[in-house]
């Protein structure tokens, strides 16, 4: 089995001096049923930007 999860890579802060996480998108195999085993996970080539205040309750002003 399959699923999805993103991993925090850097903190980047944009024009504005706003903090962004830089986030890459991870494949999880939750159970042996393919080639990999249960527990590994393998990074895909998807990245997004994420508010910091979006991720933490501190992030507010």
């Amino acid at each position: 089995m399959e699923d999805e999860a993103w991993r925090s890579v850097e903190i980047i802060r944009d024009n504005d001096g706003v903090p962004h996480v830089l986030q890459q998108k991870l494949l999880v195999f939750t159970s042996g049923v393919s080639e990999e085993s249960a527990g590994y996970t393998k990074p895909a080539m998807e990245h997004r930007l994420v508010p910091l205040q979006d991720l933490t309750k501190f992030g507010g002003t």
